[in-house]
């Protein structure tokens, strides 16, 4: 059924406008502590501190709901998405953890409505568009599965990620099972490839609606998955595949020739083709290159003292465990509890929860012991 869709570009490019709308307004509202509120978990400012005390602070993300719901009810939708834009750059520099991997591909593709004029008696300019969106869209995948290629992936992140069938299955069966994420990276590389191509995009979209639906499931809430807008990003992915690969795209007399003549192209290409590979080389951040469960970001270990543990709140407590004579900080788990949202892997938010840190122990040295590895 899926196959047989008939929808024109002009529809499909609708309905995916409307897909990220309602899907960044939902995502948002599941992870309301990251964006407004009293909250303990240490913000990261780029370089701006909130302009609004955390009472507030909420007008920011108000401003971007209602901006995001004029662009689907209201003419001049470029405009309100630009302004939704803008408003979600100000919410990532006041706090850099606000820059989670749905935010960044949600937003990716909502800015790039900002150039399309809504003409559909042009169809080389609208196919063209299609085109781009695609190929960002695309990119997800396959930049995910090349950040996904070590050892570590298996052994931390997709551990966790099947954790969930562990108990109801034999040990063997889940040491078999946690051996098939040596070929995960694989199949994402696959997919993002594969979408690309007519003559095996239908195998690249069933591997791809299959991933997300058994994601779907072993990322259900609970109280060990606490990320809901991650959990519900694969139902907007499979949406989005629809509309973005199913079913019949190709136009007659459109050729890709002209996508050449697009500068919006170029920067795209750049941004989401060329830059994404130097993440293996540490030179691209990590959040700007779908690098978000690959298992080799960096980490920060963290230990503090007893006595700056008595100095924090009985909520905050919760996440320490004691290790030699020093207490381990799961950050982690503090960022997921109370933002339900995973810790951006930053030099930059790791030296907020160090100064957090640093300021009950009065900055001196003594006392906070942090080491920042890969």
């Amino acid at each position: 059924m899926i196959e047989s869709l008939q929808l024109s570009i002009p529809q499909r490019i609708n309905l995916i406008r409307t897909t990220l709308v309602i899907s960044l307004i939902v995502s948002v509202l599941l992870s309301l502590n990251l964006w407004c509120g009293n909250r303990s978990f240490p913000v990261a400012p780029v370089f701006l501190e909130n302009w609004l005390n955390p009472s507030y602070d909420f007008i920011w993300i108000v401003l971007a709901i209602l901006f995001w719901t004029a662009s689907l009810l209201f003419k001049f939708q470029r405009l309100f998405i630009f302004l939704a834009c803008l408003l979600c750059l100000l919410l990532i520099l006041f706090d850099l953890n606000r820059l989670q991997p749905w935010f960044f591909i949600y937003n990716s593709l909502l800015v790039m409505f900002i150039f399309y004029d809504g003409r559909v008696d042009v169809p080389n300019k609208y196919n063209s568009f299609f085109s781009i969106i695609q190929l960002i869209f695309a990119s997800f995948y396959f930049f995910n599965g090349i950040s996904c290629l070590n050892d570590q992936f298996v052994k931390e992140s997709f551990e966790g990620i099947i954790s969930p069938v562990q108990s109801l299955i034999s040990e063997r069966q889940f040491i078999f099972l946690r051996k098939t994420g040596y070929l995960v990276p694989y199949l994402l590389m696959f997919i993002g490839f594969g979408l690309m191509f007519s003559s095996i995009r239908f195998l690249a979209i069933s591997m791809a609606f299959l991933l997300h639906l058994i994601l779907f499931f072993l990322l259900l809430p609970s109280v060990n998955n606490l990320n809901y807008p991650l959990w519900l990003s694969n139902l907007s992915f499979i949406l989005l595949l629809v509309f973005l690969f199913s079913g019949n795209t190709n136009q007659p007399y459109y050729s890709f020739i002209y996508l050449f003549n697009r500068i919006l192209f170029y920067p795209v290409f750049v941004f989401f083709i060329v830059l994404p590979f130097f993440n293996k080389i540490n030179k691209w951040p990590d959040y700007l290159s779908s690098n978000s469960k690959g298992g080799n970001s960096i980490v920060l270990e963290l230990r503090i003292n007893k006595r700056i543990k008595q100095q924090l709140p009985l909520y905050n407590r919760f996440f320490l465990t004691p290790k030699d004579s020093l207490f381990v900080v799961d950050y982690q788990h503090w960022c997921l509890h109370e933002l339900n949202s995973d810790c951006i892997p930053s030099n930059r938010v790791f030296n907020g929860i160090l100064k957090y840190f640093n300021a009950l122990n009065d900055n001196k040295k003594m006392g906070v012991v942090a080491k920042i590895s890969k």
